[in-house]
Formats: C-alpha cells, sequence, structure tokens
C-alpha cells in the first residue's frame, strides 16, 4: 500500500559523503557491540522465561482449573511475540545496518503493528486482572459465581480483539519512503527507511491520544482498583476477633459467655471470607 508522504525526499547535500553521514546516522562499533548484547541478553532471558510460562500454562491445563493461568498465558504471549518480532528487527535495521530498510512497505507496517498491538493486550491484560482480583476479595461470593474460567477467556479474547483495533491505526501512519534524492532528482534506494508518513500535526494528534488510551487510562483504573483491593485487604486484616470485648462497658452489657462466642463467631466469618477470597483464585 503506498502513502504518499508530506515530508518529501531531501536533496543530496553533499555526493562524497557516506549515507549515513549525510543522514546524520554514524553509530559506533563500541555502541553497536554494546547494544548487541544488551539485546542478546534480553532476547534469551525473555524468550526463554515466557516460553516456560506458555509450556507450564498449556501442561497444566488437565489439572486444577484456575483462571490466573489464562492471565499468565495472555501476558506472556504478548511479550514473546514483541521480542520475536522487535529484538531481531531492531538489532539489525537500527543498531547495524541504518540504511536501507530491507523488510518492505509491508514489513514496516506490520512491525510497528506488532508493536503497539503487544503493548494494548499487555496493559489491558493487567487491567482486566486486576478488576478480576479487586472483585474476588471485595465481593468473594459473588466473584466465585461470576468469575469462571470461561468468562475470563472471553474476557481476555475480548482484550486481543481490541488491542487489534487499537493498534491498526499505526499501520497506517507508518511505511516505507526515501529519504534523499540523487543528483537528477530521483529517490535514492539506498536512502530507503521505515518512517512516519503523516504531518507533524496529525502525528502530534496520535501521540496524545495513544498516551492516553495505552497509558494514562489503564494505568489510572489499574492503579484505582489495586488500591480498593488492598484498602479492603487491609480492613479485613486488621480485624480484630475481640474487638467487641476490647471495651469493658460492652462486656459488662452482655450476659456471660455471649462475649467469647461473638468474638469466635466474628474470627471465623473473617477466615471464611479470606478462605473463599483465596480459593476464587
Amino acid at each position: 500500500m503506498e502513502t504518499s508522504s508530506p515530508w518529501p525526499p531531501r536533496p543530496s547535500p553533499s555526493a562524497g559523503l557516506s549515507l549515513e553521514a549525510r543522514l546524520g546516522v554514524d553509530t559506533r562499533l563500541w555502541a553497536k557491540v554494546l547494544f548487541t548484547a544488551l539485546y542478546s541478553l534480553i532476547f534469551a532471558l525473555g524468550t526463554a522465561g515466557n516460553a516456560l510460562s506458555v509450556h507450564v500454562v498449556l501442561k497444566a491445563r488437565a489439572g486444577r482449573p484456575g483462571r490466573l493461568r489464562y492471565h499468565v498465558l495472555s501476558l506472556a504471549l504478548s511479550a514473546l511475540l514483541l521480542l520475536l518480532i522487535s529484538v531481531p528487527v531492531e538489532l539489525y535495521n537500527f543498531v547495524w545496518a541504518h540504511y536501507p530498510w530491507v523488510f518492505g512497505d509491508l514489513g514496516c507496517r506490520g512491525y510497528y503493528f506488532v508493536r503497539e498491538l503487544c503493548a494494548y493486550a499487555t496493559v489491558l491484560s493487567v487491567a482486566s486482572l486486576s478488576a478480576e482480583r479487586c472483585l474476588a476479595v471485595c465481593q468473594p461470593l459473588r466473584a466465585r459465581r461470576l468469575l469462571t474460567p470461561r468468562r475470563t477467556r472471553r474476557l481476555l479474547s475480548l482484550v486481543w480483539v481490541a488491542s487489534l483495533g487499537l493498534a491498526l491505526p499505526m499501520a497506517v501512519i507508518m511505511g516505507q519512503k526515501h529519504e534523499v534524492e540523487s543528483a537528477d532528482g530521483e529517490p535514492e534506494p539506498a536512502s530507503r527507511v521505515c518512517t512516519v508518513l503523516v504531518s507533524r500535526a496529525t502525528l502530534q494528534v496520535f501521540i496524545q491520544v495513544n498516551v492516553l488510551v495505552s497509558f494514562v487510562l489503564p494505568l489510572a483504573l489499574t492503579a484505582l482498583l489495586n488500591a480498593v483491593t488492598v484498602n479492603h485487604l487491609m480492613a479485613l486484616y486488621s480485624q480484630e476477633p475481640s474487638w467487641l470485648c476490647m471495651s469493658s462497658a460492652g462486656c459488662r452489657t452482655m450476659p456471660a459467655g455471649s462475649c467469647t462466642a461473638t468474638s469466635l463467631m466474628m474470627d471465623g466469618l473473617t477466615r471464611s471470607t479470606i478462605s473463599i477470597t483465596t480459593s476464587t483464585w
């Protein structure tokens, strides 16, 4: 799909300079080696860890049913896909060989689409996990009835469908173009890059909306849900079994033995609530 860029190719300033020098890109060898080592370490550890997580979750399907493993699977798949696609492309075309872009226009759009897809899938999966955990802690009886593995699978499927839709604009604004022109005014093939194809004003609006949808709103929602969860847990664990007998006046006004019975009842209720909350996960 060809899209005309609002920024025309720049004329070549000097034919005697190398392409990297003319385009202002000249990564030193020591920096390339350093980034290669860091990328390789991230790729090895991340791929092994997430692949192991996927293997463990899939292997446990025949065991005790649970919903948490579906969230783990969603997060591991998004991280694994991001590592497998992004790290090799960035290491080759952004660290070692800046020009030309060798993966074509479709590869350029697909690369940024996958990055955006994985980012949205990760933040929305974390938000959905926080929502289910908040319900399980604050309303354990209702959560045990509503939060089933089947509904969790549907929720995470909706998360990935929403992520696909939210990531599509990235495949539209990114694309392949030539940065410089040759002496006869033709685009120089060696200056082919994967970059933004829309105007600066459109790009600014896209960045603002993207930051709001992919970072600010999920972060605010996750922080709110976790704050409610932590506050409820602190209130639950701070309940004293003998809270009624802490007051001597309260004990004096109650029949003999009823204070101890009330304490045991409250202690049992608290333990039952915690037990239901734990078994929900």
